[in-house]
């Protein structure tokens, strides 16, 4: 039988502590209340996720509240599922953002394929304004792949060009499951459907198989260079022990205007370490050399166009798709 009796032992009637700081975790601070506290700082999608230990640190500061990881952590997921709904619900939303878009947007092309049970599979699109001002810029396609970071993953596939005015300029965007043939041949299908044929076409993107393929395939008259920026990474990577006017030699080699000019800057490679010249002729001097490319490159002799863009959609690439796709169009 309970009595609900208790025995005092010891009283200290002197305390050290103001009542003004509170000990150990706030208990009554759900996290339906944070995600109220919040909320706000995920309105903007370019702006970088709010991390839990960025929340602890906030919430402490601004309101004299102190909270564990785990909750700041949940806070943070119901948070984003309030504002932007689950991974689940974005996937679910994406033949109704395709309506909408098709809709909004006459003349693009938006393509959503699902598989066996209704499964998402591949989403394409290509708004008419980026379809239409292809026409106008330098016939040069650059090609990029990027990794999404939200629950399920998957990849997001890049195409823009350069403008009149040397400025990027989107034409497509892709989200499949990850980068091999099959996708990149999906993907440069789709765009050889939605924009016009260009004679001198020229394709810019690092050495990745899957593209090489897609290139073969799909655009056989187009000439295919790699992204300078890429192979000198490559250099570094396999030719340990350079100096630090590598960088600068292999750039100068890569645009030299002339034959006479490359010569004298691969002489000057030459002296950094005398294998890097077989490594480039094994991936093929007009692959990377401006003076030896068989049509003209524009100048562009990296990808860093379609690489600023990614850099854009970096933060939105950790949300739900459907969010993604909001900021992209």
């Amino acid at each position: 039988m309970t009595t609900y009796r208790c025995t005092i032992s010891r009283f200290d009637s002197v305390h050290t502590c103001s009542l003004d700081v509170r000990q150990g975790p706030h208990r009554q601070a759900t996290t339906e209340i944070i995600v109220e506290l919040i909320k706000h700082r995920y309105a903007d999608a370019s702006r970088k996720p709010y991390a839990p230990k960025d929340i602890i640190v906030d919430l402490n500061r601004d309101y004299g509240l102190t909270i564990p990881y785990k909750k700041a952590w949940l806070a943070n997921k119901k948070a984003q599922e309030k504002l932007m709904g689950s991974d689940e619900q974005s996937y679910q939303l994406l033949p109704s953002i395709a309506y909408v878009l098709r809709k909004k947007h006459p003349g693009s092309l938006i393509l959503l394929n699902v598989g066996a049970h209704n499964r998402f599979k591949s989403f394409f699109m290509s708004l008419d304004a980026w379809i239409q001002g292809w026409k106008h810029c330098v016939p040069v396609l650059i090609i990029d792949g990027s990794f999404m970071k939200a629950y399920y993953k998957g990849t997001l596939l890049t195409a823009c060009a350069q403008d009149s005015n040397n400025k990027i300029f989107p034409l497509a965007f892709g989200v499949c499951d990850t980068e091999r043939r099959k996708t990149w041949t999906w993907f440069f299908m789709k765009l050889k459907e939605c924009l016009a044929y260009r004679e001198d076409l020229y394709i810019v993107s690092y050495r990745h198989d899957g593209i090489i393929h897609a290139t073969k395939v799909v655009f056989p008259h187009a000439e295919h260079g790699y992204c300078a920026y890429h192979i000198l990474g490559r250099i570094r990577l396999k030719f340990k022990g350079s100096t630090t006017g590598l960088a600068w030699k292999f750039n100068q080699s890569a645009r030299a205007a002339t034959p006479t000019q490359f010569v004298e800057y691969m002489a000057l490679l030459d002296a950094e370490d005398p294998r890097i010249r077989y490594y480039l002729n094994e991936i093929g001097v007009e692959k990377w050399a401006r003076c030896f490319a068989t049509r003209s490159r524009y100048s562009i002799m990296t990808s860093n166009n379609v690489e600023l863009l990614n850099s854009v959609d970096r933060v939105p690439r950790e949300y739900p798709i459907a969010k993604l796709i909001d900021f992209l169009r």
